[in-house]
């Protein structure tokens, strides 16, 4: 073999193995982050299916400046604390597209049908002079979107979707209020203080429209 055949030969294998290795090691494993506020996994299963759990949390909290002028402590505070979780599936249709392993090549555009469950458990404390109030608002999600995924690179893809669902909300409000009464007899004053608690309970039902995008970063 000439020495020419030999060195060409060479730059091909170089140029031809990191390719091949790049390929059977395609990423199929993702971080996501979207809207709505989300951060998920998004795991490639196979040339057709993947799944997709996302998570978010979130805290509020506050207080109005001023003092009541009976008693010295802020009119009111109140905290809020947000927790939502969902889990989707993936179903790709259409032509494939994909690299070894199972992923989408760069450029590629994938649609896909995905059912989705989704949990999302929001509580409310808050504080005003000698009344306190606690909610808890449960809700359970029920969708089904098509989307489309497109792989701007190897370890980069955008996302969207659109589709329909059903939302079940339960509402539980428990609130407590102190009263203190005072009264005089003889040059004597006497304060009675009683606590008072209530607590009540809603339904709803919503059935409408949802949307998503985000972004997908791939490792």
């Amino acid at each position: 073999m000439s020495p020419m055949k030999t060195i060409g030969l060479l730059l091909a294998s170089m140029l031809f193995v990191p390719a091949a290795a790049r390929a059977q090691d395609a990423p199929k494993v993702g971080l996501t982050m979207g809207y709505p506020s989300s951060v998920g996994v998004l795991w490639q299963m196979g040339d057709r299916v993947a799944v997709r759990p996302e998570i978010g949390l979130s805290h509020a909290s506050g207080d109005t400046s001023g003092v009541d002028i009976t008693i010295p402590t802020p009119l009111s505070t109140d905290s809020t604390n947000t927790i939502s979780t969902g889990l989707s599936a993936l179903f790709y249709v259409g032509p494939k597209d994909l690299a070894a392993g199972g992923s989408a090549k760069p450029g590629a555009l994938r649609m896909y049908v995905s059912p989705r469950f989704a949990y999302g458990r929001m509580t409310t404390s808050a504080a005003s002079g000698t009344s306190t109030a606690d909610t808890t608002l449960s809700t359970y999600q029920v969708t089904g979107s098509f989307g489309a995924q497109y792989t701007l690179g190897r370890h980069f893809g955008v996302f969207g979707e659109l589709g329909a669902g059903y939302t079940r909300t339960n509402t539980d409000i428990s609130s407590v209020v102190t009263i203190t009464t005072s009264s005089i007899s003889n040059g004597v004053v006497t304060q009675v203080i009683r606590t008072q608690g209530v607590t009540s309970g809603s339904h709803s039902n919503l059935i409408g429209t949802r949307s998503g995008v985000g972004a997908i970063f791939f490792f």
